[in-house]
């Protein structure tokens, strides 16, 4: 009995240790966001959740980093008019070159609203606009729906996330974290959903 619990204790300590060191890596790589240098791309996707968010696709779409702007995600009851005063776009701007998505719920809900988008206007690249810290899921799922299409990040500087103290403030520790576990399922089950290679020989 003693050597089971052993066991057991000596499987936690080491599944524990490779997900401490995995966390740490992944707060660190989203703690500095690494901007494109050249923002270019068929089209702009925000995935909604944060004022920030939409405040930098914007930006995107006035400066002709993208042909048509899509805010996946929308909640149902804000209006384009609402959308527009929030963001201070104009009414030619919005009418010509913003699509509203309202199906997704979820980060998987943006892919798929994403991908319906990108083949609706034969879009071959997409400049990704959502939270830092978001941001590795969100490429993840975006990939599994549209494996042709170039997507190019940009991240928005953490909202949620402060760099230097998001270990002493327990809401931003919790959504972190459960963000990294969610971003590991997401590699998970993309792995597990890659077609298999026959051997040739």
């Amino acid at each position: 009995m003693f050597f089971y619990l052993k066991g057991i204790v000596t499987v936690i300590f080491i599944v524990g240790s490779f997900w401490t060191g995995a966390f740490l890596t992944f707060i660190d790589d989203i703690r500095m966001p690494a901007l494109p240098a050249a923002a270019k791309a068929g089209g702009i996707v925000i995935l909604t959740g944060t004022p920030a968010r939409l405040t930098a696709g914007f930006e995107l779409l006035n400066e002709g980093a993208g042909e048509r702007l899509l805010v996946s995600g929308v909640n149902s009851k804000v209006t384009r008019e609402t959308l527009r005063h929030a963001v201070g776009q104009t009414s030619e701007q919005m009418n010509c070159c913003v699509d509203l998505g309202r199906i997704a719920r979820n980060t998987e809900g943006n892919a798929f609203e994403t991908m319906l988008w990108a083949r609706a206007h034969d879009f071959k690249s997409l400049l990704i606009v959502t939270s830092a810290y978001h941001m590795p899921r969100s490429l993840v799922e975006l990939k599994r729906q549209m494996p042709d299409i170039k997507l190019i990040a940009y991240p928005v500087a953490n909202d949620t996330l402060e760099p230097e103290s998001w270990w002493q403030k327990p809401h931003s520790l919790v959504t972190v974290a459960g963000e990294f576990n969610k971003y590991v399922f997401s590699l998970v089950r993309a792995r597990l959903e890659q077609p298999k290679v026959s051997d040739p020989s």
